[in-house]
């Protein structure tokens, strides 16, 4: 074949005159994921006092089943003990931890529209959700005026965090109806990649020593006015 020849460009058809016979294909960039929007302190104020409400309401009638009902004057009283007290308590955090675990949210939270979700939107795992509600005796004190040392975490916090969140790397974002526990649409993975690695082994660790600490402290604190309350009475 002659050079000449390789050099010749043939010219367009009658047929595909002014049409581009090579079609390039237009690059669309994905849609940007929207971010978790997270929840004010009013808002997680609000369900807090939701929740509280129905702690409340389990104190009384174990107070009521421990101590009983006396009435003077026409009023009603209820004895508040230490096991009724101790009981309560480990209930109200049993419900909570077993409905951020479950569906993400407490009644409260469901309420005001928040979920409990990890820091990179997964669902809470049952550590972490254990791990946040053991850490309210840190983020409640003092008790006098609950919740200044969590509201003062949060306020602080770039993703509005307390103490419990910081930990238990978890944090409390504003639902969609729609989507994930996130509030975010589910994630597209690329073939052959499977789910999300789990936490290190060192993280891991960190966060079980946080949980035995805690459950120390609440444990041994609860004897210590347990015991000074029947030898004072």
């Amino acid at each position: 074949m002659d050079r000449a020849d390789l050099n010749d460009v043939p010219e367009p058809d009658s047929k595909t005159q002014g049409l581009n016979l090579s079609p390039r294909l237009n690059f669309v960039p994905p849609p940007e994921l929207p971010t978790p929007e997270s929840a004010s302190i009013q808002d997680r104020a609000k369900a807090l006092c939701i929740d509280g409400l129905i702690g409340l309401v389990a104190l009384i009638l174990l107070a009521a089943l421990y101590g009983g009902i006396s009435s003077s004057n026409g009023l009603l009283r209820i004895k508040i003990s230490g096991p009724a007290l101790l009981m309560a308590t480990v209930l109200w955090l049993g419900y909570m931890t077993w409905m951020e675990w479950k569906n993400g949210a407490s009644i409260g939270k469901r309420a005001r529209g928040l979920r409990v979700v990890m820091e990179d939107g997964e669902p809470v795992t049952p550590e972490a959700a254990l791990t946040r509600n053991l850490m309210r005796f840190l983020d409640a004190f003092p008790y006098v005026v609950p919740y200044v040392v969590g509201a003062y975490a949060i306020s602080n916090s770039p993703k509005m965090q307390r103490f419990g969140d910081q930990v238990a790397e978890t944090m409390v974002v504003v639902s969609s109806p729609g989507t994930d526990p996130a509030g975010l649409p589910p994630p597209l993975l690329p073939l052959g990649s499977g789910p999300a690695p789990e936490p290190s082994t060192p993280r891991k660790r960190r966060r079980l020593a946080v949980v035995v600490l805690t459950l120390l402290v609440v444990v041994g604190g609860s004897a210590a006015v347990f015991f000074l309350m029947r030898g004072s009475g």
